[in-house]
């Protein structure tokens, strides 16, 4: 069952390269973080004054200042995320290696794959916006038939993401292609990946179960409450796509 095996090698993948996970992430990650931090600063915005009461602007905050610094918060964000994305792929496909501890930042690349991101976006919300009327006048009709044609709507849109997705890959590693070729290559693997969405679906309810566990635990369960969430969740969800570029794409063998 090639789902199960995609899903089994990823998961294996970063369990085996934990090392090399944590060299991709971690410093990143906290360059992210201080940069947040900084644009506080930058922007003169009082951080306490934000908590879950926060029903205005704070005093001295204008909307124009406001704008630009989520904007900021957002491109630096957005940048972190793909600098780690891209480097996994990298390291897994390329056996490029981070040095020390901090991966390569390959700028011309996180631009290709954010470009790719995009446009994966846009065709999806250009079939959400249609799939979301018929599934709507489908429930006034009949709920149990609406709930049907949401959870096929969903299926597919998943699907036809995991179908395009080896495009993501090939823009981090620098060989990139159109659209209709991942279609093409991924031909006929639908109920595999299904059983790939289910796969991880299950397996990201079972790790938050999990953490839900361990969290109460001082310290020590805060500790492995981020590293499971913050690291090896995204990585293995990264991970599939790139085990998914190799199976499709180089036809490499899952060991």
């Amino acid at each position: 069952m090639l789902g199960l095996e995609i899903f089994v090698h990823s998961l294996k993948m970063v369990l085996r390269n934990l090392k090399e996970a944590m060299q991709i992430s971690v410093v990143p990650a906290l360059i992210g973080g201080a940069l947040m931090v900084c644009l506080f600063f930058v922007f003169d915005i009082p951080f306490e004054n934000f908590d879950s009461r926060t029903t205005g602007f704070p005093e001295g905050v204008t909307m124009g200042s406001f704008v630009a610094f989520f904007l900021s918060l957002a491109v630096v964000f957005t940048i972190v995320i793909f600098w780690i994305v891209v480097s996994w792929h990298r390291f897994v496909l390329l056996e490029e290696y981070p040095r020390g501890m901090l991966p390569p930042f390959k700028f011309d690349r996180v631009l290709a794959y954010l470009g790719r991101v995009l446009l994966l976006g846009l065709f999806a919300i250009g079939l959400m916006v249609p799939g979301s009327f018929i599934a709507g006048s489908a429930i006034q009709a009949s709920v149990p038939i609406g709930i049907v044609v949401w959870v096929v709507l969903v299926a597919g849109l998943w699907i036809g993401f995991y179908r395009f997705s080896p495009v993501l890959p090939g823009a981090a590693i620098g060989k990139p292609m159109t659209f209709y070729d991942a279609w093409h290559a991924t031909a006929g693997s639908n109920g595999q990946i299904l059983l790939l969405i289910f796969l991880s679906f299950i397996f990201q309810l079972l790790m938050q179960f999990l953490v839900g566990l361990v969290i109460a635990v001082p310290v020590m369960g805060l500790i492995i409450s981020v590293f499971v969430t913050m690291l090896i969740l995204p990585l293995i969800n990264v991970s599939i796509l790139t085990t998914m570029y190799g199976v499709f794409i180089e036809k490499r063998e899952l060991a």
